[in-house]
């Protein structure tokens, strides 16, 4: 019972980011349509779709799982062309009081992972560094070529940092940051499973992660991605 109180918890965590997607989206056409700002309503339409179709997937994931049936789902892919392809999606969850800058290395070097968890882990950091910044602020997304953290495994990696310049975390709750169901956010914002969610992810790519924070100075969270073999 436990693990499948876990599972629809991550799940409704999940459906919950989609709807603040398409509800940060709505919020922005309402605003333009108002202004008179036509012109660039296409783009807003096609966050709020790909926002509909991740959703649509979350629950095609779910319905194979209860099947259990075998499931593959990881891919081939370069990591700065996912973020590309979320920049106007990542803007919208950002808000128009927060600066979102895409600081990407030049390497074409890909990884092989599960896509929709490398979204939804995106979606999750975003979302965190926008709640610690109230008042507005600058994150930052920054890619590039590493190796491991934990000493020389003979793995290249590729990073994938996002800063912000928020409230921080203090040294006590950063200990508690990746267990299920800790936050501190109030009820109703946060559920607690943003952070370990991501984790998951990351231990299934066979990567790692670290987060560095300073209290009133910000966070950053970096993980670390394996590099595919070239077939």
């Amino acid at each position: 019972m436990h693990m499948i109180d876990l599972l629809a918890s991550g799940v409704a965590h999940d459906f919950n980011n989609r709807l603040q997607c398409m509800a940060s989206v709505l919020s922005l056409i309402r605003v333009r349509v108002a202004a008179g700002r036509t012109s660039d309503l296409g783009s807003l339409i096609e966050v709020a779709e790909r926002s509909l179709d991740s959703a649509g997937k979350l629950a095609h994931r779910l319905m194979t799982a209860a099947r259990k049936t075998p499931h593959q789902s990881d891919s081939l892919f370069q990591l700065n062309d996912a973020l590309l392809s979320m920049s106007d999606l990542l803007r919208c969850i950002a808000g128009e009081g927060i600066a979102l800058r895409l600081a990407l290395s030049d390497s074409v070097t890909r990884i092989r992972c599960d896509s929709h968890l490398l979204e939804c882990a995106i979606i999750n950091l975003v979302i965190n560094s926008r709640d610690a910044m109230p008042k507005g602020g600058i994150i930052t997304i920054e890619t590039g070529n590493t190796y491991s953290p934990k000493g020389d495994d003979g793995q290249e990696y590729v990073s994938l940092c996002v800063t912000d310049s928020g409230s921080g975390i203090t040294s006590d709750v950063l200990e508690k940051v990746f267990e299920p169901f800790f936050t501190t956010k109030p009820p109703g914002v946060g559920t607690g499973l943003g952070l370990p969610m991501i984790r998951h992810f990351v231990d299934r790519a066979h990567g790692h992660i670290e987060v560095h924070s300073t209290p009133q100075q910000g966070t950053c969270i970096k993980l670390y991605l394996p590099v595919a073999a070239e077939s």
